[in-house]
């Protein structure tokens, strides 16, 4: 492949760290030459500057700062277009970039001389002079120089690097196969009768995805709006069990693509890997090596903690299941109740029990005011405001950029925002960093975020509809972004969500879905789209009572997956080699709620833990779930929108990002160590 002239090159941005990346000008062959230049410039700055440093001060850790952020700075922008505009020649470098930075990563964690240097710094009697950030950032770079193997011997370490390039590899192949089963699929509905049951604004959808491709009438695809609106509202249950089938199966050896992207394989290596990389360093199994860098202290901690909400939440997921199958029953569906038919049954119920639907709230859920709430809230709890930038340029037409600014005018950090889904565009919904916070002599570099998720676009005249749920995920995604964006830490191994406790990072998000349950936006946001006309009060009303609405059957859910994380994990023998499926199944069949088929292959689609950071660590969610709770009963205490309890969390939780422990943290917020009981009421 022919580079390009590095003055030419986009990613490289001639030291400029508050320039925002050229989006449009970025192309496939400028990721390879960008990175062997700044990796190059990183490798051999460390050899002349640091390993040959007599007596290390914080002027190595800033020089480190320099290198490992122009990387990023390089990085972020590439890796970002390969999750939302994936094209063959992008995957083709990214690959190639990835193994690169993963053996570049494998090299400094390794490296003596870097761990020799930070640890004299954290022995010198001018450490006790740094601030607590600082003195944090050093202590946490020699814990992590011991789990990354920097005491191993040659042969270990060459054991440890072979087996780290392999991982990074299998979980970039695990995202890839998972795309590319997700848009293999496609089925044309060209009988509107075939339509039956779903809402207007769905049928538009699916008219919207058959002109994409060409066609006529309307087709569905595996994309999470197609796939809801057919789950949750098609009366044709062949359908349905159609449309189920394709979903659950992708990239297996099952389904209608069977075996063409199987990640059973990957999967396997995957476990195996851990297994043997977390023995390597010294620890039982893949589980412990994952909790010394998290909150929770043992994995009996984390075992027992799921264990207990299960035997509280399993009776009432038993009996909410079993009204819903008599619902059902007396209704004249078939029997037995199938995994395809859950939500369409169980939206069915919700509308006869609540008198609620989607296809009723959607029209007040329009995205231009759900965004005018998130502005402000943030105004009343933060003091901070959005401000769109149509001048920066972007990936896609449909992304917008803004700018937050404080109570003063003054713009401190940025967001891109990418909300609706397309072709090319990984699914799901995600935060992700662009630029970190720095403070040079000259400059400063704001804190930017990505914002994606995989709304149903506009179609025609009518606007974003989202429903109540989508309503969720957004502000879920601006929680894990005001994490970011909010840090008062200047330097990035600490501030922001980076070194944060994997199982406290989502404490933010989480919180941040409380207000979509309060007035401030059920009052005076939720409006219909066509009208302006408030949410009538009788339909909030509806909708609130909704919020418990078979609440033990999607805890469960987590806690299954939760579960199976752990034990894949923790269970791992190599005499002995598991089969994955079975142990979620074991799972299922314990609590016997909902029957799901045996060839519901949905480990193959677990990126949460097999292409993404959650390996023994999923059960994160409800971990943070369990501090949001608690962290939410201040804001009842004192006002949902007091500005003293939101200036507390930005302060206390917010502004300080890994700087200290997530315990810490919380209990500055809130005055005390968290309870269970908030969660568990």
């Amino acid at each position: 492949m022919q580079g390009v002239k590095d003055n030419r090159n986009p990613l490289c941005d001639g030291g400029r760290v508050s320039r925002l990346p050229d989006f449009p000008a970025i192309r496939p062959e400028h990721v390879l030459p960008a990175l062997d230049r700044l990796l190059e410039a990183y490798q051999r700055g460390v050899e002349e500057e640091i390993v040959n440093c007599d007596e290390p001060d914080w002027s190595i850790v800033e020089r480190e700062i320099d290198w490992a952020d122009a990387l990023s700075r390089a990085w972020s922008p590439v890796s970002h277009l390969k999750a939302v505009a994936d094209t063959k020649a992008l995957r083709q470098v990214f690959n190639e970039g990835l193994e690169r930075l993963t053996r570049h990563e494998n090299w400094r964690q390794h490296h003596k001389g870097i761990y020799r240097a930070y640890r004299a710094l954290r022995d010198s009697a001018g450490f006790a002079r740094l601030s607590k950030p600082q003195q944090r950032i050093i202590e946490l770079e020699l814990r992590d120089f011991h789990l990354e193997g920097v005491d191993l011997s040659d042969e270990d370490r060459q054991r440890y690097h072979e087996m780290v390039m392999r991982l990074s590899e299998l979980g970039s192949k695990f995202a890839d196969n998972l795309l590319d089963a997700t848009h293999a699929w496609t089925r044309h509905l060209p009988d509107k009768a075939q339509l039956r049951g779903l809402p207007k604004a769905d049928r538009k959808l699916l008219a919207g995805i058959a002109k994409a491709h060409g066609k006529d009438g309307w087709m569905v695809d595996l994309g999470e709006p197609a796939y809801k609106a057919i789950m949750t509202h098609a009366d044709d249950r062949y359908l349905r069990r159609e449309v189920y089938t394709a979903y659950v199966t992708r990239a297996s050896d099952q389904g209608p693509t069977a075996g063409q992207w199987d990640n059973g394989p990957l999967i396997r290596e995957m476990l195996e890997l851990r297994h043997r990389l977390a023995r390597l360093l010294g620890f039982d199994t893949w589980v412990h090596y994952a909790l010394s860098r998290r909150m929770a202290e043992s994995p009996e901690q984390v075992v027992s903690f799921l264990q207990e909400l299960t035997e509280k939440a399993a009776p009432a997921a038993q009996r909410q299941f079993a009204e819903l199958r008599e619902f059902a029953r007396q209704q004249g569906a078939e029997m037995p109740l199938e995994a395809w038919d859950v939500a369409y049954w169980s939206e069915r119920f919700r509308q006869t029990e609540l008198q609620l639907s989607d296809e009723e709230l959607k029209p007040y859920f329009p995205l231009d005011y759900m965004l005018d709430a998130l502005r402000h809230i943030s105004s009343c709890l933060f003091g901070v405001h959005l401000v769109r930038d149509e001048t920066v340029a972007s990936w896609h037409p449909d992304v917008h950029f803004f700018w937050l600014e404080d109570a003063d005018g003054s713009r401190f950090s940025g967001i891109f925002m990418d909300l609706f889904s397309r072709k090319g565009k990984r699914s799901g919904a995600w935060m992700d960093v662009c630029l970190s916070r720095r403070r040079l002599a000259d400059e400063a570099q704001p804190p930017v975020a990505y914002l994606t998720c995989n709304f149903a676009p506009p179609v025609g005249k009518q606007p974003s509809l989202l429903t109540h749920h989508d309503v969720q995920t957004l502000f879920h995604e601006y929680g894990h972004c005001l994490h970011h964006l909010l840090t008062e830490i200047d330097w990035p191994q600490v501030n922001g969500i980076s070194n944060v406790e994997w199982d406290a990072v989502e404490l933010p998000s989480q919180l941040l879905e409380y207000w979509c349950w309060e007035d401030p936006l059920l009052s005076t946001y939720a409006r219909h789209y066509q009208t302006g006309e408030a949410m009538p009060e009788d339909l909030k009303q509806r909708l609130l009572r909704s919020h418990r609405f078979q609440k033990a059957l999607m805890l469960v859910r987590q806690l299954e997956y939760g579960l199976c994380d752990l034990r894949l994990h923790l269970e791992y023998d190599p005499a002995q080699p598991l089969v994955p499926t079975q142990i979620l199944q074991e799972i299922r069949d314990e609590l016997d709620i909902v029957h799901v088929p045996e060839w519901n292959r949905f480990l193959n689609s677990f990126s949460h833990i097999f292409g993404g950071g959650y390996s023994a660590g999923y059960y994160s969610y409800l971990w943070a779930e369990e501090l949001a709770a608690d962290a939410w009963g201040r804001f009842r205490e004192e006002g949902v929108l007091s500005p003293e309890a939101g200036q507390s969390l930005r302060k206390e939780i917010l502004a300080v990002g890994a700087s200290r422990p997530a315990i810490d943290s919380f209990i500055a917020f809130r005055g005390r160590p968290p309870a269970a009981e908030p969660l568990l009421e």
